[in-house]
């Protein structure tokens, strides 16, 4: 029966949310996710394209109940049954596994997966029968289980940084701190003999916070090779359903590092930025011995500063969007943060926007002998690769952590005067290429609609005058000439050719032979093809319109084959002695697609061969004998890695010949193949 009822949850269920690897169809975790956040979970949601290990890392660090994932691209058992794997080698066998593909996901597969402890497979049929909702009811009811209530370890656990104990001492925290108030003081007391320093990075929502932080994890890594880091983002809980989306990760790539420990946090309050237990949190990685840590906060308003209290640099991430410089009085955090990045530098009026925040930093810090220049604010464009205005920001944010606590972070990184500058990859002129063309378009469309209809009125004009005696309508005839001629002079001239021409044009699509030139060279195509009946079909059959604004519509908005707008194709016929025909194929290696290649294309003159390739191809990864890599290796697809699989793959065709094409169904490699 379809439900449309919410499930009432009675512990916080936390799920992780993904598309398989190399699957780029994220529409329907994505409709899934916001249903489950609203249901009142707390999702941490990875996006697409997402191996099992780095589901499974996921899982652990953030002590969830459960995992729901998409595969519709082929290889889901071997995925599957390697996430089911892993998570019973870690010692996390609690955690569940919901999955769902479609139809792509064949009834046997589904009782195989739940046969090997997969906790469900939901297919169309049970769409059908539950509804999303439904769906999305049983899965949170299979997670409605405690995190967090059991743990019988000790500090040693925590000290010898065992990521499972770890992420379940944070959980107990969070969900029963009661129940583990000593093991919590002990914590904190060992945690207040840690010198381990901490950054806390704020922000207004949508400001770049996660990918500037990103980016940040990126240079510590490479910058100091045995130290490590570790993450705890707070998002804010929805008021309403008590769910939370804490997306932070999907904007983190380099945190798939074993240096690196990633803990979300919902706020599970209103009206606040940081969660009720981030200091607890902070306290537990501080005794795991990580040499940095990082605390996000959610998007705040003007007047949040409670992540000071929290760390001890202060970091503030806003963008040059503000509003009027007054609005910069308002900002509470101007006042207390020791470096700010002004990111998403490459929007219009970001250098005016950098010049007014550092001298609202100086007049705030009261710092008025110094240079405004030398105010720790830098642009920065965090989406963009190596962006000078990054690297600035992260060698001063080092020699703050130095200056300000007793760690010394020497980053290697040196200083340089360059500015974050936008690099295009689609130069600045073009941006609103499509746009343009689709205005022009609009507006030819539009032109050709006021055209048609001022060449119905001569048409109209000129059926009249026709239609009149000349002897006994003279006077009628003169003014109907003189409005003539007026509206004539509205039509456009190239217009009045199309109209004009008309007949010659319908005749010689009737001529048994339409001769036309490509190159100075002529070429002759009959017209007709004679059917078993003897019966003459005309290959290109013409309206029968006799009005002129009929006629001009068709012509300027259809027309015939070969010529403008193109719409039926860019030559007046199809080329003669092939049928239209599409080759396609792509499955296993490239011998077999090969075969099958020469198969489809057996005895005809022409070879048009479209190649699928497989999703591994697709993503521009080489064949792994990984499970999650394994199974989807010429899944759908033809498996193509190197240079000789794809000479064996068009083996035995003349790619020269005019006779022979190739059509490549193929999106991550095409730059290094064009």
């Amino acid at each position: 029966m379809i439900s449309t009822d919410r499930y009432k949850s009675k512990n916080s269920v936390r799920i992780v949310t993904a598309a398989s690897l190399f699957d780029g169809h994220d529409a329907a975790i994505n409709v899934m996710r916001r249903l489950i956040q609203s249901t009142g979970a707390e999702v941490i949601h990875l996006g697409h394209n997402r191996s099992v290990q780095e589901i499974v890392d996921c899982a652990i660090q953030e002590d969830v109940q459960g995992i729901a994932l998409t595969s519709y691209q082929g290889g889901h058992v071997e995925f599957f049954k390697y996430m089911y794997d892993l998570l019973q080698e870690s010692g996390n066998g609690h955690i569940k596994i919901y999955g769902g593909g479609g139809g792509v996901i064949l009834p046997e597969e589904i009782k195989d997966l739940m046969d090997y402890g997969i906790s469900r497979i939901y297919s169309p049929d049970d769409g059908r029968e539950l509804g999303l909702q439904g769906m999305i009811n049983d899965l949170v009811k299979g997670c409605d289980f405690p995190t967090g209530n059991d743990i019988n370890f000790g500090i040693d656990k925590i000290k010898a940084k065992d990521i499972n104990s770890i992420a379940r001492l944070i959980s107990a925290v969070e969900n029963y701190p009661e129940a583990v108030s000593e093991l919590a003081k002990s914590i904190k007391a060992e945690a207040e003999k840690c010198d381990i320093p901490v950054i806390g990075i704020t922000g207004t929502g949508g400001a770049g916070k996660s990918s500037l932080e990103d980016e940040i994890i990126r240079r510590f890594l490479d910058d100091f090779e045995d130290k490590t880091i570790a993450i705890i983002s707070v998002d804010p809980s929805k008021r309403r359903t008590g769910g939370a989306l804490l997306g932070d990760r999907i904007r983190m790539n380099a945190i798939n590092n074993k240096r690196v420990y990633m803990r979300s946090l919902a706020t599970r309050q209103s009206n606040l930025s940081v969660s009720k237990y981030v200091q607890d949190a902070l306290d537990i990685v501080k005794v795991a011995g990580f040499d940095l840590i990082i605390l996000e906060t959610s998007g705040i308003g003007q007047s949040d500063t409670e992540i000071t209290a929290h760390s001890d640099i202060a970091a503030y991430v806003m963008t040059p969007e503000y509003g009027a410089a007054t609005q910069l009085e308002k900002i509470d955090m101007l006042d207390f943060a020791d470096i700010i990045a002004l990111n998403k530098f490459d929007k219009r009026g970001a250098l005016d926007a950098l010049r007014d925040v550092k001298k609202q930093y100086q007049r705030n810090h009261d710092l008025w002998e110094e240079d405004p220049e030398s105010m720790p604010v830098f642009g920065t464009i965090a989406s963009q690769f190596n962006d000078p205005g990054v690297n600035e920001f992260y060698r001063n944010l080092m020699k703050l952590i130095s200056e300000k606590t007793t760690t010394d972070f020497a980053s290697h990184f040196k200083a340089t005067d360059e500015q974050s500058e936008k690099i295009h990859i689609i130069p600045p002129k073009r941006i609103r290429y499509l746009s343009e063309i689709s205005d022009n378009i609009r507006n030819y469309n539009e032109w050709a609609e006021k055209q048609a209809d001022e060449a119905q009125k001569l048409y109209s004009l000129d059926m009249n005058i026709k239609m009149l005696d000349s002897d006994n309508d003279a006077d009628i005839i003169a003014k109907l000439k003189e409005l003539y001629e007026v509206q004539l002079d509205k039509l456009d001239r190239h217009n009045l050719r199309i109209v004009k021409g008309w007949d010659e044009k319908v005749r010689k699509y009737q001529d048994p032979i339409y001769s036309f030139k490509v190159r100075d060279k002529e070429i002759r195509i009959e017209t007709h093809t004679e059917t078993l009946s003897h019966l003459q079909i005309p290959k290109v059959s013409m309206p029968k319109y006799k009005a002129w604004g009929d006629i001009l519509k068709w012509n300027l908005k259809e027309n015939v084959p070969g010529e403008f707008p193109f719409a039926a194709g860019v030559f007046p016929f199809k080329r003669e002695g092939e049928d239209p025909t599409r080759m396609f194929a792509g499955e296993g290696g490239p011998e077999r697609t090969n075969r099958r290649f020469h198969y489809v294309s057996k005895g005809l003159p022409a070879k048009r061969l479209s190649t699928a390739f497989d999703s591994v191809t697709l993503y521009g990864n080489d064949p792994d004998i990984r499970p999650d890599i394994y199974g989807k290796i010429g899944n759908s697809g033809v498996s193509i890695a190197c240079l000789d699989d794809a000479k064996k793959l068009y083996s035995g065709f003349n790619l020269a010949s005019a006779m022979t094409s190739v059509s490549m169904t193929i999106n991550g490699p095409a730059p290094h193949l064009v």
